[in-house]
């Protein structure tokens, strides 16, 4: 169940900034039909794809079929498909929001559990523990915290999702650096 909830978490969490990646390689993929832009796009909708398969959305047929068009070059399915999957995989986060309980209403800031968090998930990272990195991961993205940490923040949420063991860990360092340095 924890586990479910927290893969739950993450595709509500980061369905905007996925979707945003998804629409800025198809307009690459218009802009630029080179074999990179299509390959950038066709491993975004595998990701997306992916997501949707881990819970069992029906998007997972529509998430193929982009993957298979940006696989196959096929400008035209991209250009005609993509902005409806986008709106269906946005809409199917705004619906699990009633399940994670994720409102929009960020915790405030507290900046001993900041740094509790953030050493967790050096620590996690370091020892492999998928479910606890994922724990505090969520505990420190659901803070509201000042906006020097924002940009560091948007670092660790993706290389957290993508489990990028070295990034992870010298985000943390980045954090905590600003931590020590904060008037």
């Amino acid at each position: 169940k924890d586990t479910l909830m927290g893969v739950l978490r993450e595709m509500v969490s980061g369905a905007s900034k996925q979707t945003d990646i998804l629409l800025k390689y198809r307009d690459r993929v218009a802009e630029d039909p080179s074999d990179e832009n299509y390959d950038l796009y066709r491993v975004q909708a595998h990701a997306m794809k992916a997501s949707a398969r881990s819970i069992g959305s029906d998007l997972f047929d529509e998430g193929l079929a982009l993957e298979t068009a940006g696989r196959d070059r096929d400008t035209q399915i991209i250009l005609s498909r993509t902005g409806d999957f986008v709106r269906h995989y946005l809409e199917l986060s705004e619906a699990l929001k009633t399940i994670t309980g994720d409102t929009g209403k960020k915790d405030s800031f507290d900046e001993e559990e900041f740094k509790i968090f953030i050493k967790d998930i050096k620590d996690a990272m370091d020892a492999f523990d998928i479910e606890r990195l994922q724990d505090a991961a969520g505990k420190v993205l659901s803070m509201e915290t000042p906006e020097e940490f924002k940009e560091e923040l948007a670092v660790l949420e993706e290389t957290v999702r993508d489990l990028e063991s070295e990034k992870v860990i010298s985000c943390c360092d980045r954090i905590e650096e600003l931590m020590r340095n904060r008037v």
